[in-house]
């Protein structure tokens, strides 16, 4: 469930700095340009971080 709401997050992400990318192109970028993590909190909550690397809007 999380990696869901993290890619979903990444995809609102892009599309607001990116107005005209459609949420598709979004989710195309989140998919193969996005490093997603798994990361733990001593308290034992996990997250999900996702990592876009800013050479890939170079340009546009």
């Amino acid at each position: 469930e999380g990696m869901k709401i993290a890619v979903r997050e990444t995809i609102d992400f892009i599309t607001e700095r990116f107005p005209h990318l459609t949420r598709q192109e979004a989710y195309m970028i989140a998919s193969v340009a996005v490093d997603y993590h798994v990361t733990q909190v001593v308290d034992g909550t996990k997250g999900i971080h996702g990592m876009i690397p800013k050479a890939i809007f170079v340009g546009r």
